[in-house]
C-alpha cells in the first residue's frame, strides 16, 4: 500500500491551497481586454469599447451594412409543439445548427427559473430542447410563431434587409421583439425607473441609424466584478445615441446576453463574456435569437 511521507503530504496541501487561491484570484480579477476595431465579415464590423468609469464596463458594438447583397438575417425558427413554442438553445448552438456567421440573444421568454434560485435543481430551461414561449411578436422567414404583445416592441426585417421598428414591413418576414424603445427617431425616451432599469446590468440592444442603412447590435457585459459590471438603461440610451443610433430596442438582458461569431470552419467563438448562474463564460439556454449570414473576409 502506497504511503505518503509527512513532508510530501504537507507539500501537496500547500500546492493545492496556493493553486486554488491563484485560480480564485484570477476568476475575480480577469485580464481586461483592450479597445479593438476590425472587420468580422464582408459588410460587418466589430468594435470593443472598454471603459473604467463610472465602473468597469465592456461594450461590444457590431455594425451591419444593410446595403451589402451578401448579408441575410434569420430569427430562430419556431415550432408548434404542445407545451411551448420553441426549443431552448444557447446562442452558440443556434449559430452552429443553422451555419450562421454571427448570432446574438433575442426576446424575453418564459418559463424561466434561474440557476442558483431557491431550488437549485429546478432551474429552467435546464436542457437543450426544453420548451419555452417567446414574449412578443416573432416570425422566422415568413413563419409567424408568437403573437403580438402590447408590452413588447418589435423589430421587423424584410427579405431584402429593410429594417423597421414597430411598424410591420409587409409581407412580414423576420420579426423579433424586445421590451422598450430606448431611442425613437433620435429622441431619448422617457426615463425608465425600477430595479431592472436603475441597476447596472448586462444588456443587449438592436438599433438602426437615421438613414436606415446600418443595423447595430450593442452588447454590454455585466455582473462581473473587476471586469464589466454592466449599465443602467439611462446609461445604455446615451451609449447607443453616441454611436449614431436613431432608434433602439432593448432586448433580453442579464444572463441571456451573448454575442458569438463563427470561425472559418464554423466553430463558435464568443465575442463577449456571458454569465449564467454566476459562472463567467457559461451560456444560458434561451428562446430565440437573431442570426446573420455573411461572407468571410
Amino acid at each position: 500500500m502506497f504511503k505518503l511521507s509527512f513532508r510530501t503530504f504537507v507539500f501537496l496541501v500547500f500546492y493545492t491551497l496556493v493553486t486554488g487561491g491563484y485560480l480564485f484570484w484570477l476568476y475575480w480579477h480577469p485580464a481586461i481586454p483592450s479597445n479593438s476595431y476590425h472587420k468580422l465579415f464582408e459588410g460587418i464590423t466589430y468594435l470593443r469599447d472598454v471603459r473604467h468609469t463610472p465602473r468597469p464596463i465592456i461594450i461590444h458594438i457590431v455594425t451591419v451594412d444593410l446595403t451589402n447583397p451578401h448579408i441575410s438575417f434569420l430569427v430562430t425558427p419556431g415550432e408548434k409543439i404542445e407545451g411551448g413554442e420553441i426549443s431552448a438553445r444557447t446562442t452558440s448552438q443556434f449559430l452552429t445548427e443553422f451555419k450562421l456567421q454571427l448570432a446574438v440573444n433575442g426576446s424575453f421568454f418564459n418559463p424561466f427559473h434561474p440557476l442558483f434560485a431557491v431550488d437549485f435543481w429546478n432551474a429552467y430551461p435546464a436542457h437543450r430542447g426544453d420548451l419555452v414561449n417567446v414574449l412578443g411578436f416573432a416570425s422566422s422567414r415568413s413563419h409567424i410563431y408568437s403573437p403580438a404583445n402590447k408590452n413588447f416592441k418589435t423589430l421587423y426585417i424584410s427579405a431584402d434587409n429593410q429594417v423597421h421598428f414597430e411598424k410591420p414591413i409587409l409581407p412580414i418576414y423576420n420579426a423579433i421583439s424586445g421590451q422598450e424603445l430606448l431611442l425613437k427617431e433620435g429622441k431619448l425616451q422617457n426615463p425608465f425607473s425600477g430595479a431592472f432599469a436603475d441597476i447596472p446590468y448586462p444588456r443587449t440592444v438592436f438599433a438602426l441609424d437615421k438613414a436606415a442603412k446600418t443595423f447595430m447590435i450593442f452588447v454590454v457585459d455585466g455582473k462581473q466584478k473587476n471586469y464589466s459590471e454592466g449599465v443602467t438603461l439611462r446609461e445604455l440610451m446615451e451609449i447607443v445615441q453616441t454611436y449614431g443610433a436613431d432608434t433602439a430596442l432593448n432586448m433580453d438582458g442579464g444572463g441571456s446576453v451573448t454575442l458569438v461569431i463563427s470561425d472559418a470552419s464554423g466553430k463558435p467563438i464568443l465575442l463577449n463574456s456571458p454569465i449564467h448562474g454566476r459562472i463567467r463564460g457559461y451560456e444560458r439556454l434561451i428562446a430565440n435569437h437573431l442570426g446573420i449570414y455573411a461572407h468571410h473576409r
